[in-house]
């Protein structure tokens, strides 16, 4: 059966994906973007990160959360390092690294701690352009040599972002774990969405091809708030069952 990720940033996000019976949860540097409104992930501290892992992982106590590495984490082995042990005291242990066979050294260091790495490849928002990623043969077979390098130091899992279906297939037949493809097709392991996007809470005018909005919480919350103002200024709120 494919498996199925969200990304996911606050208490009650996580907790409605638990309840929903999500495999994972992962708390995405996209949160720079989503929550902050920034324009790009780079702004993004590991204090940032710590405080949404804290708060995900109260909101989903039983669920597997992957947390990313935010950008400049991996420039060194000594800050990979601080950074792990760093979400390690607050309970974290899965975490999710952008970048190719120059972390391999990282990884296996990290891993030799006990901890699981998560790789990241395609389109990785830390470091490359925003684009479909994987058309031209010499990069698409880049990527299919990390993965197996990944594969061959004991990776299990690789979100694999904004390629060709054709080469997360053959992403997925090389590689002996998972797959989490976002705009990566169907022929994967499992897929990724942010929960905002999942639940349509973001502004449409963001509509990447692989996205596909399963509900319309934008315009629900909107016009509750809206309900909210007009029950106010016709006083017809709070009623005399609503107060004390």
């Amino acid at each position: 059966m494919k498996k199925t990720w969200v990304t996911a940033y606050d208490f009650f996000s996580a907790r409605i994906a638990e309840q929903a019976k999500i495999d994972t949860i992962l708390l995405g540097d996209s949160l720079g973007m989503t929550v902050y409104g920034h324009e790009n992930t780079k702004k993004v501290t590991t204090e940032m990160m710590l405080r949404h892992f804290e708060a995900v992982k109260k909101g989903a106590p039983n669920s597997d959360i992957v947390i990313d590495f935010p950008f400049g984490t991996t420039e060194n082995i000594l800050i990979a390092i601080e950074t792990a042990e760093t979400f390690a005291n607050a309970g974290g242990k899965i975490f999710k690294l952008e970048g190719g066979i120059e972390l391999l050294s990282i990884f296996m260091t990290l891993q030799a701690r006990g901890f699981e790495i998560v790789g990241h490849l395609g389109l990785t928002p830390q470091t490359s352009e925003w684009k479909v990623h994987g058309k031209e043969k010499k990069e698409a077979d880049e990527i299919l040599k990390t993965i197996k390098s990944f594969d061959a130091i004991g990776i299990k899992k690789i979100v694999l972002e904004c390629v060709p279906s054709s080469l997360a297939k053959k992403a997925q037949e090389i590689f002996s774990g998972d797959i989490i493809g976002i705009g990566a097709g169907k022929d994967v392991n499992a897929q990724v969405l942010v929960f905002d996007d999942v639940v349509g809470r973001t502004d449409e005018k963001f509509q990447p091809k692989f996205l596909r909005r399963f509900g319309n919480a934008y315009e629900y919350e909107k016009n509750a708030i809206e309900q909210y103002i007009s029950s106010v200024q016709d006083e017809s709120f709070p009623n005399e069952n609503e107060m004390y």
